[in-house]
């Protein structure tokens, strides 16, 4: 454990007080984006490419239709036929994949340094040559189906969906990123083109490159793959922000499962607010470690519930704070929520020992430094902060993290942990139909 200490420390420019990624920034002509952090520990180096582009910018009718593009991504150009993406990363070691959320799609591969430039091959090729074949959409919607599928028949899955489509009513946060089951059936090819072309263009996409390469090198080879690619015009703007929720909105679904859930969620500002930082530490009172507010008072002290966690969950536009719990055998949602919302009266800046502020700023602290313990969670890290606001802020963010108050903490719980601003959800267990 100390030599991994070690190591992610001289790697990340982590010594005590200071912290700073030494980040080099490019762009080409056609607008994209290129940001470049050597580290020469290891011979390795991550590819990544970050696309402005996730559920928020879908519409009804094609909700899923960015996480569908992800798959189709890895069906084949006319130079790299279907799955030899894949198949190449892995012929040399490499590994890779892919993610589509809210805010932002990415495509990553980690490699030897001596391949980089098949990576960077690979990614301008993808990027502007898809086949979009129709009997690979065809086999590609039944994967999609099948994920579809699994999230339903979860205990808990449809309590996170629901969730989102209470808490918002216009903005396209309303649906999951992997969409409705009835447009999934129903995109079209012609929908997914249009998709692709209005989103997968150089000015609308990020390009990390993370390890062992010399930044000026680096540059001559990403001009090479990428710089004849056209720039497209500027994808279209969101719609405009939700309006503000009037009063609180509720659900209960029964399900098939043994243990009651329950799901809380608050709008919140954008990760560039000067909110954001201390409802992050919000969260780490109430639920982060045994002797949290909620763990010990619900879970330990009072055993109402099995689990429970708050998280920020701070996006480009207004996210939510949530409080998920499983609750105990025995008890009910009701209980724990009225528990919960015990906990939340008492966090008022008198309430906040300067030991419980220092603990909660270290735990956020420490977990933002270990998760960079891997070249490709620093370009995660570069590749979230550049889509959510700017990659330049990854070396303020210790400093302003240490700057937040009990006083920050206590004001954002009061102004947005409020009755009107909440959307409650429970599951509650049914018993199974009898046989026969």
């Amino acid at each position: 454990m100390l030599a991994t200490s070690l190591i992610i420390g001289c790697s990340l420019g982590w010594a005590g007080e200071a912290f700073h990624l030494n980040i080099q920034e490019f762009r080409l002509d056609n607008g994209l984006e290129v940001l470049i952090l050597e580290d020469h520990a290891v011979p390795l180096v991550t590819v990544q490419v970050w696309y402005r582009v996730g559920s928020r910018n879908e519409r009804p009718g094609i909700t899923g239709i960015s996480h569908f593009l992800e798959h189709m991504m890895f069906k084949g150009t006319p130079k790299y036929g279907p799955g030899l993406y894949s198949q190449l990363i892995q012929r040399y070691g490499g590994t890779q994949n892919a993610f589509t959320s809210y805010d932002m799609t990415a495509y990553y591969s980690v490699l030897p340094s001596a391949r980089l430039e098949l990576a960077l091959d690979l990614e301008a090729d993808r990027m502007a040559h898809l086949l979009l074949d129709a009997n690979e959409i065809k086999a590609e919607r039944e994967v999609v189906k099948e994920e579809r599928r699994l999230r339903e028949n979860a205990p808990t899955g449809p309590m996170y969906e629901v969730l989102g489509a209470l808490a918002y009513k216009a903005h396209p946060y309303h649906w999951p990123t992997i969409g409705w089951m009835s447009d999934i059936e129903a995109i079209t090819r012609e929908e997914l083109l249009a998709h692709y072309k209005t989103y997968y263009i150089p000015n609308n996409a990020t390009l990390i490159i993370v390890g062992d390469a010399d930044a000026n090198q680096t540059m001559e080879a990403v001009r090479r793959y990428f710089g004849a690619l056209p720039q497209g015009p500027t994808p279209p703007p969101v719609r405009p922000p939700e309006p503000p929720q009037l009063g609180e909105h509720r659900a209960e679904i029964p399900r098939p499962t043994a243990l009651a859930a329950l799901a809380m969620a608050y709008h919140i500002p954008t990760f560039d607010h000067a909110d954001a930082l201390p409802l992050e530490v919000l969260g780490q009172i109430l639920s982060q470690g045994q002797s949290s507010r909620l763990y010990r008072d619900l879970v330990y002290e009072r055993q109402l519930a099995t689990s429970i966690s708050a998280n920020a969950d701070l996006r480009i536009d207004p996210g939510l704070f949530t409080i998920v719990s499983m609750v105990q055998s025995g008890k009910t949602p009701a209980e724990v929520e009225a528990a919960i919302y015990e906990q939340l009266e008492q966090v008022t800046a008198e309430s906040i020992a300067d030991r419980e502020l220092e603990k909660a700023i270290n735990q956020a602290l420490s977990g933002f430094v270990f998760r960079q313990d891997s070249i490709q969670q620093q370009g995660f890290t570069i590749g979230s902060f550049h889509i959510l606001q700017s990659y330049k802020v990854i070396n303020e963010y210790i400093d302003r993290l240490r700057r937040v108050t009990k006083q920050d903490v206590a004001r954002v719980a009061r102004t947005y942990l409020t009755k009107t601003n909440r959307t409650v959800v429970t599951i509650v267990p049914m018993s199974p139909p009898k046989a026969g």
